[in-house]
């Protein structure tokens, strides 16, 4: 899922973290009320059930014996997960069968290889980033405060839906990494001791607007964003130093100004407030640093294994083969291309990931490979450069709202007079992937491949791979 900008948007071996708690090993429990999951169970049946005719693989489907006793208190209030406290095999079908559905009906892939859902290497636990509101506590969260004892000026989770209160508590979120629950958990105490001020829509009111988190998958460490009405760097820099001795890993802290009227969350303003300019991950075996603006997947460990996929269906570069990846982030399938051979070029409309993107490709090595352009993709036709007109693969990784009619317009032409172009889309959308798939294919490629990875486990989304060729 890529979520963008102010509007837009969620590995092998792990780093044990004591302060705060890293993830275990894939198939480990995090507590005796998870258990490991089998790999090596397939299920065809999926498929032929929705009535494909096409090659069926047997990937690695979870049983619907799996079965995970977890405990999300607010389930009923954020909606966000509506499969959490249900069994995790038979949500993954479910979710997979609409999504085939809604393919199928649209005559797109009645000749295609559908491949198994690959299920998430960590079904709880795996979400690496949040965004969440400030608000003045409600009436309720100051009554029960006082009940115990401890004022209550701020409300820090998601809105209740259908107003901008925010009433859902976040601090025991089951899919969280558990470094970013231990973050939040110590926020909602030690943001009560500052002199800031929750945000008040109504008012147009207060100081804090945002809390953004980022938690690294291999180490633990952590990126920190505020998003601030007003500038409070003296007051925030103590607030990042008290966490960091309570012993979170924040490894980067900024303060992001956006007095703003609207519902945009995060402005081009930022001020480091402690430790380095970006967070550090590493997947495929790339060193990447993420920006506190930048797209990162929510799910790193199953953003491993779609990638590697992307890399497969790429395959080697012969002499002088470009590629594009479009809707790049902070570069990391253009780098994987670049890594197999071809030049490669990311585009990305937001600037400072496309620098991340720059500086990625340096870190890796592959800075002579990859070229970045800081653009939408929409409005980059001419911005290219010569040598990448025609490229041999073209990735496309876009928002939930797909490609853009001018974009799509573009690639459509591009693909009808480029024969021998392979086209792989990934999007976390299945109804703007079908609509999106259903014009490219007037280019005479087809859909050839379709693959479901579960990067938002418990959720009702999926993240889709189509592979198109003539």
């Amino acid at each position: 899922m890529n979520n963008r900008g102010n509007s837009r948007r969620p590995s092998s071996r792990r780093q044990s973290t004591p302060s705060t708690g890293a993830r275990p090993p894939a198939g480990q429990s995090q507590s005796n009320n998870l258990h490991p999951i089998p790999s090596n169970v397939g299920s065809p049946q999926i498929m032929r059930r929705a009535g494909f005719s096409g090659k069926l693989h047997r990937g690695h489907v979870i049983d619907a014996a799996t079965d995970f006793a977890t405990a999300c208190a607010v389930k009923a209030q954020c909606g966000s997960c509506v499969y959490v406290n249900t069994n995790y095999g038979e949500s993954l079908r479910k979710k997979f069968d609409a999504g085939v559905k809604v393919l199928k009906d649209a005559g797109i892939i009645d000749t295609a290889q559908i491949l198994d859902p690959v299920p998430s290497p960590t079904p709880l636990g795996y979400r690496s980033y949040f965004k969440l509101a400030v608000r003045p506590a409600t009436f309720a969260q100051k009554s029960a405060a006082e009940r115990a004892g401890t004022p209550r000026r701020f409300a820090i989770g998601l809105f209740e839906p259908g107003t901008h209160k925010v009433s859902i508590d976040m601090t025991s979120c089951p899919v969280h990494t558990i470094p970013l629950t231990n973050l939040l958990k110590s926020l909602e105490s030690e943001i009560e001791h500052c002199t800031l001020e929750p945000w008040n829509e109504t008012t147009g009111q207060g100081d804090l607007r945002y809390i953004a988190a980022r938690s690294a998958h291999l180490t633990g460490e952590i990126m920190l964003t505020f998003v601030v009405a007003n500038p409070h760097k003296k007051e925030l820099v103590t607030l990042v130093q008290r966490l960091r001795r309570l012993g979170h890993k924040i490894n980067s802290a900024y303060m992001n100004l956006n007095n703003t009227k609207g519902n945009a969350i995060f402005s081009s303003e930022l001020t480091l407030l402690a430790g380095t300019i970006g967070l550090r991950e590493r997947v495929c075996d790339l060193d990447i640093e993420v920006g506190p603006l930048s797209f990162f997947q929510i799910n790193p460990w199953q953003a491993e294994q779609l990638y590697r996929r992307v890399e497969l269906h790429s395959g080697r570069a012969r002499p002088g083969d470009t590629a594009w990846d479009l809707y790049t982030g902070t570069g990391q399938m253009a780098l994987m291309l670049a890594r197999s051979g071809y030049k490669s070029l990311g585009i990305e409309e937001v600037e400072a990931a496309t620098a991340d993107a720059a500086l990625n490709a340096q870190r890796n090595g592959l800075g002579n490979l990859a070229t970045f352009i800081a653009a939408r993709v929409e409005d980059s036709e001419t911005l290219l450069p010569d040598w990448a007109k025609s490229p041999k693969v073209i990735v496309v990784n876009p928002s939930r709202r797909g490609l853009h009619d001018a974009a799509r317009n573009h690639l459509t032409h591009l693909l009808r007079s480029h024969s021998a172009t392979k086209f792989i889309y990934v999007s976390c959308d299945v109804e703007t992937l079908t609509r999106d798939l259903k014009a490219l294919t007037a280019s005479g490629h087809r859909v050839r491949q379709v693959e479901a990875f579960d990067m938002f486990a418990q959720t009702d989304k999926l993240e889709w791979l189509a592979v198109l060729t003539k």
